[in-house]
């Protein structure tokens, strides 16, 4: 199968939709710090105009953008809890199903432990 790269027309609409709701919750934060997006544009070192595909949620803009920006907002606390292992549920409940039984050798008339 060919490589397909995403684009606005094949973004799985759940991802989309997540993109959108990051950049509003973006634009809100900058707005409640009184920032221009001129402003956090020169204090990110982007671009005005990857600034304002942030904002709008777009999706085929650098994952490290909306990092950076996070971060010149002071919302970087948030990256550590993005993926955890610890709150990856049906990744936990996966893995323990691939673990081997454990064999019980007292019950079995196994070893004593008496060496």
């Amino acid at each position: 199968m060919p490589r397909q790269n995403l684009s606005e027309d094949t973004t799985p609409f759940a991802v989309a939709r997540a993109i959108t709701t990051l950049g509003q919750n973006i634009a809100r934060a900058r707005i409640r710090r009184g920032l221009r997006q001129v402003d956090l544009a020169k204090k990110t070192g982007l671009a005005l105009g990857t600034l304002r595909r942030i904002e709008e949620g777009s999706p085929t803009t650098a994952l490290s953008a909306y990092f950076t920006v996070l971060w010149a907002l002071g919302l970087e606390r948030e990256f550590n809890d993005l993926a955890s292992p610890d709150r990856d549920e049906e990744g936990k409940t996966l893995e323990a199903a691939r673990q081997p039984a454990r064999v019980d050798l007292k019950s079995k008339g196994g070893l004593d432990g008496d060496f």
